[in-house]
Order: structure tokens, then sequence, then C-alpha cells
């Protein structure tokens, strides 16, 4: 069985910007990647046989090395039972060629750095070689030449039954590439490991070939995962209007109040018909302002529909045309509206046989357009208007 573990957290895994002044392979463990390590090699203990044999390949990196301390200390303690698995008969290998890739001495700023791993993205991952460093595929590389040595390595007698691989995240998926012979957009695809997490490969019985128990993580899939989950649309609680019940009964209430008007009604015409509705109310309003002037000849007539009586304008319609109207003033005595006191009716009777006088303007008609007649005082135009003569004497006048 081959183990693979990924170093615990690290310095380096808190606050990045300790990679420009300290050298990669220097950064060591923090609190809580001691007790990842602990609690992984408590994890090995229990996936272990007790008659299994164990060598440790580890990368030269502090970060690595401490890591297998811890897994050691672990699985070789005492607590809470005796192990099964002394000290003396764990062997342990520093590998070179498992160690972290390359990225150079020392990073440049957090800047340049986020420029750079902006950068390796567009570029690829696998081929894209860190200035002054090495790319996935120069890793690649190296990690082939240690698949061979460790193959070879099986054939021979004294060779552990469990081979456990301290490595780093990168170098792991590396080194799957090369076992699975996975192609470059599926080692571009896959995500990281987590710190002290195993990825395990049993050799099967039956064709003696090293079968992946892992399922690993791809960005595709978890791009996937996101689009498929929908966050819940919250609702938009509706407040309930309240008219003065507390058993909450107000549909009566507001059956009998105004309804008030709602802003969503009151903009619900579209554009549309607020044009039409503008467009009539201003050819109503002009239709107004024409009919309305008054255009008045000079013997009296009126050629306008507006100059009418209101009663007459009732019943005509807008537009119109009409011949010419002329006011007319009933003539006669005082059923016709003021001939002079004592003069004879002039106007037609149902009960009269004989002629008919010719019609005369009467006095109040002479007197409102300011034609008094020919030998008529002002006074008598104006006693005529009142209809009574008793206080006027026309030959005194005269």
């Amino acid at each position: 069985m081959i183990i693979l573990i990924r170093h615990a957290q690290s310095e380096g895994n808190k606050n990045r910007e300790i990679h420009q002044t300290v050298p990669d392979h220097r950064v060591k463990l923090t609190p809580e990647g001691w007790k990842q390590a602990e609690a992984a090699g408590l994890k090995l203990r229990t996936l272990l046989r007790p008659d299994d044999t164990l060598h440790f390949f580890t990368s030269p990196y502090r970060r690595t090395r401490e890591t297998t301390e811890g897994i050691l200390n672990a699985l070789t303690s005492s607590k809470p039972a005796p192990s099964p698995f002394p000290r003396h008969t764990i062997k342990v290998y520093e590998e070179p060629r498992l160690r972290e890739q390359d990225f150079g001495n020392f990073q440049p700023g957090s800047q340049e750095m986020a420029r750079m791993w902006k950068e390796r993205a567009e570029y690829g991952h696998f081929f894209y070689r860190i200035p002054n460093g090495e790319s996935a595929a120069d890793a690649y590389d190296r990690v082939s030449g240690f698949n061979d040595t460790l193959w070879r390595s099986f054939g021979e007698n004294d060779f552990a039954s469990v081979c456990v691989l301290v490595t780093h995240g990168l170098m792991t998926r590396v080194f799957l590439m090369k076992w699975y012979h996975f192609s470059v957009e599926y080692f571009e695809d896959l995500r990281n490991v987590d710190h002290c997490e195993f990825v395990v490969m049993k050799r099967s019985k039956e064709n003696q070939k090293y079968i992946l128990q892992n399922e690993l993580r791809t960005w595709s899939e978890l791009k996937k995962e996101r689009a498929e989950v929908k966050e819940p649309e919250s609702p938009i609680p509706v407040r309930k209007r309240w008219a003065g019940y507390q058993d909450g009964n107000d549909e009566e209430s507001r059956r009998r109040r105004a309804r008030r008007q709602n802003t969503r009604e009151m903009f619900e015409d579209d554009l549309e018909s607020i044009e039409q509705r503008k467009t009539e109310e201003e050819s109503e309003k002009s239709q107004r302002t024409r009919t309305s002037s008054l255009t008045q000849s000079s013997n009296g007539r009126y050629n306008s529909a507006a100059a009418r009586p209101e009663a007459f304008q009732q019943h005509i319609p807008v537009g119109a045309k009409l011949a010419p109207y002329s006011l007319s003033i009933p003539e006669g005595g005082r059923d016709g509206g003021g001939s002079r006191s004592g003069a004879p009716s002039r106007c037609g009777s149902d009960a009269s046989d004989g002629p008919t006088m010719p019609p005369v303007r009467n006095s109040m008609a002479m007197a409102l357009h300011g034609d008094l007649g020919e030998g008529i005082s002002p006074k008598r135009a104006r006693a005529d208007a009142l209809g009574d003569q008793s206080d006027v004497d026309d030959d005194h006048n005269a």
C-alpha cells in the first residue's frame, strides 16, 4: 500500500508574505500544524495492520520533516495503548525529488505574486515556469525518476508493506499524474489536497496494480455544484392592514372606506394611452378657444355659436355651422316687455279680427340701443323704460 500525505499547516499557509524574507525550505509548522500532524499519526495507526512494516519518504523541506516527526510521535506513542509499531522498526528517507515546486529564491511582493498567479492561470499551471524557479512539468520530470526508483524497490525482499510519502500538494498531484497517466488537462482541473489528507493506493491481489481509493476533487465539479445550488429567494412579507379590529377582520371596514388609489395603479397606463389622452385634451381645448371667440357684425348680428343664448347652445354640436342669429325683442304692450303706458297693443291678438299694425321698435329697445327716436326726450325714454308716464309732461319738456 502507498499513502501520500500532504504536510500540515505551515507559517507560509497562514501568511504568504513570509516567503519574501524566509527561504521556502525553512518555513516551519504552526501550532495548529503540529496538532494536525499528530492527528494524522493516530489516523495512520488505526489504518494499519499490526504486522505491517513501514518506510517513510519525506521531502527535505522543514515543514514536511516536522510533519513526519509529528506523525511518528503519535504512531509510536504508548498512549492510549502500547503501539505495535516501535520507532526503531520504521525506516525514514529524505527524498529531494519529492520537494516542493521551486518558486524562486525569495518571492517578490504581493502585487507581483498576484500578477504571476494570474499569468500562470492564463498560461496553464502545468507548463508555466516560475521566474527563477520551475514549472509543474519540471517537477514531473524528477517525480518520474523517483517513481522508477520506487518501482524497482518493490522487488527487494526487505521492502516494507506500506510506503508513506510525506510531500506537498502539487507534488502529490504530479505523482498521481505520472503513476496513472493523467492528461495535462485533467491535472490542471485537479484541486489541491488538504493538509495531512491521506491519498491511499492499494495493491490489487488479482493483477498487482495499485488502485486509487480516493475520489479526487476537481474544479469543474465544484463549478457545477455551485451552479446547481440556488439560494432560495426570500419572499417580501406583505404587511397586513389593520382597521382597529383586534380580531383582524378588517374586510368590512375596507369596503366602507373610500378606496385609496395605489401608486402602482396611478401609473398603470402606458405611454401610448397617456399621449392619446393628452392629444384629445389639447384638441378639445383648441376647439373651445375657437368657438369662444365672438365676432359681432355692424348690424348687431352674431356669427358665432358661442354668442347664442345658453339654451340654444345645449343642443348645438361642437363645430356645427349655423346661420347668423339676430336677437329679437318682442314688440307691443306690457305683455311684450314695455310699450308706453296706455298705448294700444301693436301685437296681434287671437281675439282681434282687425288689421294688425306694423311692428315698431318700442321705447325699451330704443333706449337699450341708444336710439330715442324723433321728438322723444331723455326723460320720456327713461319713463318708457320704466313703463310709467304719470310724472312726465311731454308738452312741458318739449
